[in-house]
């Protein structure tokens, strides 16, 4: 459903404007009511807008709007799936209470043991919240002969509940009617039933300071297969609230009537108790409130996360320009060479490069080129377009290669040439440096994984050997 939703909603398609969407709308109203109210616009972030300039030359400003609308469009979509999921579950508790008639509906064969939250009034004003066990309908459970071993090694702290060990409990124990990834179905009963019930739910009879000893046996069936664990307990005193001394009634009376109706479609829970009339209805789903902070905590990330993704993006056009430095200076070495003068020789590697395959990747060096050979032939005097060319790039090295061409054009300078032959050796033996340390960098982050595999590796060979000791 999120994912028809998301389809339904999105407005761009292979980088072209399909429609402006109810959610582009609403973003482009939040943007200009805060343009409106902040006239200079300093709630926008000087690097953003430093990095969008850069990317984009000559459409910065319509950049920046677009950009910071689709930031606040993304935000919103995420806070609207939260909304319609938060609001979904809602409903859906609304027209399909846990709860109905003080009624409790079980789940069908092959269902699971669950915890069903819930409130009950107690006479007038009197208001508890109990979390029920509801077990499903009766039905075969199978079992594996090999399992029962390890199921026994298990059993004793899936049972604990908030106690530290079967050797002092103090507190309800949880007599689990079967263990995750077992097939067992457990049933439990109880050498002293005046302490504590088949479900481990100790009694209200008094016990010695010193404790008191009690079995519980365990059976496990599946089929035609029975078998019988007990285990031993000591139970001491737990002084309990008034409050705890009624939830302890309540779930008690649930649990009776729980245990009396295992095959009955429905579970009929008490109507009153101890004279007092019960109003049963469902509890609070902490879920709706989690989901929906987890979704403007999610939709906040997003926000400031896409300011990431542009930086990571100036970074990798910083990396191509690097990378593209020797052969734009080789080229033009070789072309004021063969006599050209700069402007021809500029000229020439633009059209080159417009002769490229269509669906190529675009060279950042080469599209700043293209628009400093548009400039000049705008009317823009050759000095100012090579000035504007190094600045727009951003990079020392461009910056010099820019003041190199000025200065030649000013001063005149027969070497420029060699210049830039000498210029385009040292480009390519800082490429090959560049080249050297990434693969160095490389292989340092290749030996964590590899100490891990040779770690594997000495575990399979050492265990088997420790294995036949």
């Amino acid at each position: 459903m999120i994912l028809c939703i998301a389809d339904a909603i999105t407005y761009k398609k292979n980088g072209k404007h399909m429609k402006k969407d109810f959610l582009y709308k609403a973003a482009e109203m939040l943007f200009n009511r805060f343009a409106k109210k902040d006239a200079k616009q300093k709630w926008l972030s000087a690097q953003v807008k430093g990095n969008l300039e850069r990317l984009y030359p000559f459409s910065g400003k319509e950049k920046i709007r677009e950009y910071y609308i689709q930031k606040i469009r993304f935000s919103l979509l995420l806070c609207l799936i939260g909304v319609i999921l938060t609001g979904g579950m809602l409903l859906a508790e609304i027209l399909q209470p846990v709860v109905k008639e003080n009624k409790i509906c079980r789940q069908g064969f092959q269902g699971n043991m669950r915890e069903v939250p819930v409130k009950v009034t107690v006479g007038e004003n009197m208001q508890h919240e109990l979390i029920l066990q509801i077990g499903e309908r009766i039905y075969e459970r199978k079992q594996i002969e090999k399992l029962y071993e390890e199921a026994l090694d298990k059993l004793e702290g899936a049972i604990l509940g908030e106690n530290e060990g079967l050797e002092r409990v103090e507190t309800d124990l949880v007599l689990v009617k079967e263990l995750p990834g077992y097939p067992f179905r457990i049933e439990w009963e109880s050498q002293n039933y005046r302490l504590i019930d088949a479900e481990g739910k100790l009694q209200k009879a008094p016990v010695s300071e010193e404790g008191e000893q009690v079995g519980l046996r365990g059976i496990f069936t599946y089929h035609d297969f029975r078998a019988e664990y007990l285990i031993y307990i000591h139970i001491y005193p737990r002084t309990l609230t008034k409050e705890e001394e009624e939830k302890e009634k309540l779930l008690r009376a649930v649990n009776e009537v729980e245990r009396h109706s295992r095959e009955s479609e429905v579970l009929l829970l008490p109507a009153e108790l101890e004279g007092k009339k019960l109003v049963w209805s469902s509890g609070g789903n902490e879920n709706l409130l989690i989901i929906l902070f987890f979704t403007v905590c999610g939709a906040g990330t997003a926000y400031f996360l896409k300011d990431e993704d542009l930086k990571k993006e100036v970074k990798e056009r910083e990396r191509q320009m690097y990378l593209g430095y020797p052969e734009v200076v080789s080229k033009l070495s070789i072309y004021l060479g063969a006599g050209m003068t700069i402007r021809t020789a500029w000229e020439k590697i633009c059209a080159d490069y417009e002769k490229r395959d269509a669906n190529a990747v675009k060279n950042p060096v080469y599209e700043e080129m293209k628009i400093t050979c548009q400039e000049m032939k705008s009317g823009i005097s050759e000095i100012s377009a090579y000035e504007r060319f190094g600045k727009r790039c951003g990079i020392q090295i461009y910056g010099k290669f820019s003041t190199l061409l000025i200065q030649n054009l000013r001063k005149g300078s027969t070497r420029l040439g060699a210049l830039f032959k000498e210029e385009s050796q040292m480009a390519f033996e800082e490429r090959k440096n560049a080249a050297r340390k990434a693969g160095e960098e490389a292989g340092t982050k290749l030996l964590l994984p590899m100490m891990m595999m040779l770690c594997v590796v000495m575990l399979m060979i050492l265990l088997p050997a420790f294995m036949t000791f």
